[in-house]
């Protein structure tokens, strides 16, 4: 199976333009160059070098993460902390790393919908919508230069409008032809400058063949990518116009409100909690009532700390995520119950997301829960 394929089926279902300003989701490390064919897919939350060991003792090529292996960036690659190990290990095997993280929390069907479902509640809606604005990018580009243009604005981390209900954006290369994120059409030839044209000299009219290449684009790419776009050699001279296509949908963003059909005590809620997600121990704020009834339930998974206000405001009897600081338990003494389950507890599921949308889109494709993933976390 080609790694254009798989990151096209994953990114057809979180795309990156849903990731926060500050995250690195997408593809961290590349295949050798030559080699386009993935053997199968280890699936993490973190990637470490028993990951990565893993993956070439199974003979697999892809490792597939929702916590990116490359966050802040490596100002050098000397093995000097884990990441950097990882990431060595993983280029010396041949083995590529692509990461959903935001984008896999932002999306319809992401990271607290699994959460949700596991505790057997029904979603009801987003938590905080995401507030997305998107831009169209037209690129009229000598037809040369049209697919450079193109490879420009799919490594600027081009994608689909989310919500729109279908692609906004298809992609016809032979090596990409599943993607689904950019147009690539032919227009009319334009006349070179009539400064080069001399009839009397017997030089004839020339037409130079054009292209329109189409991308829909977060705002706060667009003029970056624009500006990737002229800097691309023999498209230098390329027509860009940058137009306002609205903003995103409110089914996607972060965290989630989910009720259960029958209401449960809170005692009954926080052993379930330590069932579906495997806690030893819950962190609970000060007003918990093991009698106290929880039929509304907020959730978001990872640092969710921010959220506690608007799980609040949507009536939520308990909001489970985790990272909650001391001082926003302290704010919260009574009313809704906060429930701190880990880090790692609460974005466990991403793995199943994973194997769930590649099952669905390539059947036959091999893909592994790893064996060797851990908790960085151990509770004493």
């Amino acid at each position: 199976m080609k790694l254009s394929y798989i990151i096209a089926a994953l990114e057809e279902f979180a795309p990156r333009t849903l990731q926060e300003s500050w995250d690195n989701s997408g593809l961290q490390i590349g295949l050798p160059e030559g080699t386009d064919e993935v053997s199968g897919a280890l699936l993490c939350v973190d990637v470490t070098e028993e990951i990565v060991a893993e993956a070439a003792e199974r003979g697999l090529n892809l490792i597939i993460s929702h916590h990116p292996l490359i966050f802040k960036g490596f100002k050098s690659l000397t093995g000097a902390n884990a990441p950097q190990r990882a990431a060595m290990a993983a280029i010396r095997a041949g083995i590529a790393v692509y990461s959903a993280h935001t984008s896999l929390d932002s999306t319809v069907g992401g990271v607290s919908y699994a959460m949700a479902s596991a505790m057997g509640a029904k979603t009801l809606r987003v938590l905080s919508p995401a507030d997305i604005e998107f831009r169209k990018l037209t690129v009229i580009c000598p037809r040369a230069a049209a697919a450079d243009v193109r490879l420009a604005l799919l490594d600027g981390e081009a994608g689909t409008a989310p919500g729109s209900g279908n692609s906004t954006m298809s992609h016809t290369a032979p090596a990409l032809e599943t993607d689904s994120r950019c147009t690539y059409n032919d227009v009319e030839g334009e006349t070179l400058p009539a400064a080069q044209n001399d009839p009397i000299a017997g030089i004839n009219l020339v037409h130079t063949p054009l292209t329109r290449v189409e991308a829909i684009v977060p705002s706060w790419k667009a003029a970056a990518l624009a500006a990737a776009v002229t800097g691309v050699p023999g498209a230098e001279d390329s027509r860009v116009e940058i137009s306002p296509v609205g903003n995103s949908d409110r089914n996607i963003g972060l965290g989630v409100v989910a009720e259960f059909e029958q209401p449960m005590t809170m005692a009954d809620f926080a052993a379930m909690l330590k069932d579906k997600f495997d806690i030893p121990a819950i962190r609970v704020s000060l007003g918990y009532d093991s009698e106290a009834m929880v039929r509304r339930v907020a959730m978001c998974g990872g640092a969710g700390g921010e959220f506690i206000g608007a799980a609040r405001a949507a009536g939520a009897d308990a909001y489970v995520t985790a990272d909650v600081r001391y001082h926003d338990f302290c704010d919260n003494r009574t009313g809704m119950t906060i429930f701190d389950i880990g880090h790692f507890e609460s974005e466990q599921y991403a793995t199943v997301i994973f194997k769930n949308v590649l099952s669905k889109k390539m059947p036959n494709f091999a893909v592994y829960f790893s064996s060797s993933q851990k908790n960085p976390v151990k509770y004493l």
